[in-house]
Formats: C-alpha cells, sequence, structure tokens
C-alpha cells in the first residue's frame, strides 16, 4: 500500500512538472471555476430594454405600459411617436423589443371588443426574446382581467362570481427543483462535468501520448492519481461553486462520490485509449478541443435529451460526460439516491471496462515487449 502511495505521488509530481498538463488540469480549472459562472449570477434575464409606441395616448394605453414597464424583465427605456424612431433604436441596439399600442385601444375595450397590440422582439437572443413576450403577455393578461371583471360587475355579478366566471381554475406553479427559475442553477453544474472530462483527457494527452505505460504498480497508481485529484475537482465544482454562488443543491455527498468515481475511471481510460489511437499529443488536444462544443449540445443540456435524433442520442452515450451529467444534475438539484443513479454508474463501469480493454490492446499493438519475452513458434522449432 505504501508503495501505491509513493507511485500516486510520484505521478502527481511528473504532471505539476510539466507545464501543460498543470497549466490544463490545474490552472485552467480553477479559472474556470472564477470565470464560467460570473455571466449567469443573475440567473434570470431582468431590465431588458425595450421601447413603446404609444398611438393611443390614452389612460388604457399607459396603464397597460405601465405593467409592462413593472415587471421586473424589461424595462421601457422611451415612448415614442412613431415607428420609425422606435425601430432606430433597435437596430441601434438601444431596444431588444418594440410594443406598439394602436390608435384605437382604449375605444375598443370601451366598446367590448378585442384590442390588438403588436410587440416586436429580436428572436437572436431567445431569452430576452422570452423574458419581453412572457412580460407583454402577463400584462395584456391581467388588465383583461379586470377589465371584464369590471363589466360583469356593472351588471349586478357579485366580484367572487366574476373572478370565477374569469378564471375557473386557479393555477399555481411550483419550481421543484429550481425554484429560481434560473439558466445559471441548471447549466454551471452540467458544463463543468463537461469541463472536468475535456481537461483529463488534454491532460492524459499531454501527459501520454505517444508514451510506453510506466512500469510495475506506476501503470494503475497514474490513473488512479488523476482521479485523486478530479475528485478535489469534483468538490470545488459541485459543492464549492454551487455554496459560492446560491446555486440550490440538495444532494447527498456520497452519492456525488458515487458517481463522481466511476465516471472519472471512465475519464481515464478513455483518455489512456485515445493516446494510443491518436499517437500525436498536438492532433490529441486538437481533436478534444474541437469535440467540447458538439458534446455540450448532445447531452441534453442545451437541447433535450428526447428532441435529438435516437442514432446520435445513443451514440453521445459512448462519451461518459453524456449520462453523468443527467446523474449529477439529479444528486445535485433533485436529491436523487445512489438506487435512481445506478443505471449511470453501471454504464460509467461498462465504458471503463470497455476503453481500458482498448487502451491494453492498442499499447501492446504500439509498444510490443522484447521479443526474448514472447518467443514466435518458428523461433521455438529452431531452438
Amino acid at each position: 500500500m505504501k508503495m501505491f502511495v509513493l507511485a500516486m505521488m510520484d505521478a502527481l509530481k511528473r504532471l505539476f512538472a510539466n507545464k501543460g498538463a498543470r497549466m490544463t488540469m490545474v490552472v485552467s480549472i480553477l479559472i474556470y471555476a472564477c470565470l464560467y459562472p460570473q455571466p449567469y449570477r443573475g440567473e434570470v434575464v431582468r431590465d431588458v430594454p425595450i421601447v413603446a409606441v404609444d398611438q393611443d395616448g390614452s389612460t388604457a394605453s399607459r396603464e397597460f405600459l405601465r405593467r409592462i414597464h413593472n415587471s421586473d424583465s424589461v424595462e421601457i427605456i422611451a415612448t415614442v411617436d412613431g415607428l420609425p424612431a422606435a425601430e432606430a433604436m433597435f437596430f441601434d441596439r438601444k431596444a431588444y423589443g418594440v410594443v406598439i399600442v394602436p390608435p384605437s385601444f382604449e375605444h375598443d375595450l370601451l366598446k367590448g371588443q378585442n384590442a390588438p397590440v403588436a410587440v416586436y422582439g429580436d428572436g437572436g437572443y431567445f431569452l430576452i426574446y422570452g423574458a419581453f413576450v412572457a412580460a407583454a403577455n402577463n400584462a395584456a393578461q391581467s388588465l383583461g382581467a379586470e377589465i371584464r371583471q369590471q363589466r360583469l360587475t356593472s351588471v349586478g355579478l357579485d366580484t367572487d362570481a366574476a373572478q370565477t366566471l374569469i378564471s375557473p381554475i386557479n393555477q399555481t406553479s411550483v419550481a421543484l427543483f429550481n425554484p429560481q427559475g434560473g439558466f445559471g442553477s441548471y447549466v454551471v453544474p452540467a458544463a463543468f462535468v463537461l469541463i472536468l472530462q475535456q481537461t483529463l483527457l488534454m491532460g492524459i494527452a499531454i501527459m501520454h501520448a505517444g508514451q510506453p505505460a510506466r512500469p510495475g504498480i506506476q501503470r494503475v497508481a497514474t490513473p488512479a492519481a488523476y482521479i485523486l485529484l478530479y475528485l478535489v475537482w469534483i468538490i470545488v465544482t459541485q459543492l464549492a461553486l454551487p455554496a459560492i454562488y446560491g446555486i440550490p443543491w440538495i444532494g447527498n455527498i456520497w452519492t456525488l462520490f458515487a458517481v463522481a468515481v466511476p465516471f472519472l475511471i471512465a475519464v481515464n481510460a478513455m483518455g489512456f485509449a485515445l493516446t494510443h489511437l491518436i499517437r500525436n499529443r498536438e492532433s490529441v488536444v486538437f481533436f478534444l478541443v474541437v469535440q467540447g462544443m458538439p458534446l455540450f449540445f448532445i447531452a441534453g443540456v442545451a437541447w433535450p435529451m428526447e428532441s435529438i435524433p435516437w442514432w446520435i442520442a445513443w451514440a453521445a452515450h459512448i462519451v461518459p460526460s453524456t449520462s453523468a451529467i443527467d446523474a449529477f444534475l439529479r444528486v445535485d438539484q433533485m436529491g436523487a439516491s445512489v438506487q435512481d443513479v445506478l443505471p449511470t454508474i453501471r454504464l460509467q463501469l461498462a465504458l471503463a471496462v470497455g476503453y481500458w480493454c482498448i487502451a491494453y490492446v492498442l499499447h501492446d499493438r504500439q509498444f510490443p515487449k522484447a521479443q526474448g519475452n514472447h518467443l514466435k513458434p518458428a523461433d521455438t522449432q529452431t531452438s
């Protein structure tokens, strides 16, 4: 056991002595940990600048625009007279949306007719567009409900009965696993799983591409050292960062490790397999850099896994991060137990076995042992 620990320490010393590996497996993760969560600290989109065109100038139109402005998600920065002025602000990127109240807005409401309102948003930014459209819809629905209630009470119906006619079903929405409804609570822990995978793969490539395996016990101690180091990064990215940035975390730490250890074993195995499949370290690193973004999109984070073509979703599971991201999110934000993530643990172990077998086969072909230890049949007959 002492020899194994010393071999692990020697592997870590060699890692920290290698500038490329040190920058990839240590420094880059610290930089990611400091910078990556910063854009998501707001969690949800707030105070999106929009411009209003009030062609009616009535009490009803001002009330409608006031309700939009009072939303947390948008802010009316200007009210202009015509559409050309609003378009100029929109194309100058001073505003990301335009709401137009037509001249007959209040007149139509008083006559009991529908009062259409035009809403234009920048669909290129789906979060901004969604926040703007939601604010306009909420303002329209709340104002419309009040007007309908006033009409019903004016003909003698009591307030409760009028409210029931307007909204017979009351809906209460409760965000179970993301109470803030934020993007950061969802994407930051998931992204760091992929970041840890890619940096570990790159570090293994830098340290071992084109090189024979370390002799003796070091052949096992070296991957174990990498796993130990990255368990520290699991603690930093999955436990410390959520606490620092207020990201909800309701998981169990031992369940987290039950997912993390097989995941890191599988990533180690994949890394050593790649170093023997692509023997040049620069080529391996380039391959991993190119694959980073596609792996994020097929992991079911940016786009639901159910909407991805089945053959892509199936092929994506040969990469450890695909199933691991889902398991980490289940543990971190949904409080999943070991039993809940057991299929993922089994898949990670299966990937580890498969990639280790590939790594050993490719290694023995790339670095054959001395002929004296493996005599060919012809050599035996000659002797």
